[in-house]
This record gives C-alpha cells, structure tokens and sequence, in this order.
C-alpha cells in the first residue's frame, strides 16, 4: 500500500494513477523480460573485489536475487513514468503549432522521440522545454542509435555530463539543459551518438 508521502511524490512528477504505473511497468517488463537474464559472470579479479569491499560496496563477487530484482524494479519503473508523464501526439502538436499530421511525419523523420505503447506513440517530456521542443533536439535524436533504450535515452539527457560545460553557466550541463540554453547541438549529438 501506498504511503501518502509515496503518493504526493508521484503527484509531483504528474503520475496521479497508479495503476496507469503499474499497467505500464508491466508492459515493459512483458516486452524486456530482462528478469528472465542468466546472472553475469564476475570480471573482476580478486584485489578488485577486496577494494571494493573495502571501499563499502555490497554485493561484490556474488549474485543476488533481491539487488537484481530491485535493478529491474529501478528500470520498470522509470519506463513507466517515462509513459505516465509523456505527451500525447495531440499534446505535442498543440504544443509547437502544427498538425497532428506533422507530429507524425517529425517522429517518422526521427525529429522527436517517441514510445510505442498500447495506446498508440507518445512523447516523452525530456525532448521539451516550456516553449516547445528543445532548439537543435533533432541532430541528437538522429545520433542516437535506433536501438537505444527508452531509459537510457531519458538518462542521458536528463543527467549532467562532464563534457557539456558551459562557459556561460560555469557548470556541467545535462543534454536537456543544454539544449535549452541554447548551445550548440553538436557536443550534445557527439556524445549521443556513444550512448
């Protein structure tokens, strides 16, 4: 059951159903049965291992049952706050001005990232600033491979990157952040395209 501090944290970040959450992990997990994986081997050596463990790490040279559940959990459930938060195509034409016809042939021409669900492709909020989509989103789009994952997607432009700093700001800036501010995409589509 749901805390009502658990509740006021999903309101915060727009996801007012839980089982809209719920509905939408499950559809990630059906389609990226990733619990279904055999453990991974361990690489490293055994001074590796004791340094780490030195160093506090947990779980180091053993495979556990309940850290790779909680990975998968960790997964699932930004999948589907990346679902629940995400614009309809309709939102997203109202948004920048334009058709929902344009809408589609944007996300056919891989000018805006979208997510296959079951009701249809929606877009993710990551890809927009208050004023419409973010200037220079498509060269970053385009360097992404296709097959790059949803959350990883998400990740790298929300997280901020050592190698986008701003001499404007004076700090590191995620890929949102700084195509918002109006940098040059190019930096942003070189490290897109290593994701």
């Amino acid at each position: 059951m749901l805390s009502e501090a658990d509740r006021t944290t999903l309101a915060k970040a727009g996801i007012t159903s839980v089982d809209h959450l719920a509905s939408a992990a499950a559809a990630f997990l059906r389609a990226h049965p990733v619990y279904e994986a055999s453990p991974v081997t361990n690489a490293l050596s055994e001074t590796e291992e004791d340094f780490l463990r030195s160093a506090g790490a947990h779980g180091v040279g053993s495979w556990s049952n309940e850290a790779a559940a909680g990975n998968v959990a960790i997964i699932a459930g930004e999948f589907a706050q990346l679902v629940t938060t995400a614009l309809t195509q309709k939102e997203v034409a109202a948004l920048l001005g334009v058709s929902p016809s344009r809408i589609r042939q944007k996300l056919e021409a891989r000018e805006l990232f979208a997510l296959h669900t079951a009701n249809g492709r929606v877009c993710p909020r990551f890809q927009f600033g208050a004023g419409g989509a973010l200037p220079g989103l498509e060269a970053v789009l385009r360097a992404l491979r296709p097959e790059v994952h949803p959350v990883a997607v998400q990740r790298f432009f929300m997280n901020v990157h050592p190698d986008l700093e701003s001499e404007t700001l004076n700090r590191a800036l995620s890929p949102h952040e700084w195509l918002l501010t109006g940098h040059s995409p190019a930096p942003a589509a070189a490290l897109a395209s290593e994701v």
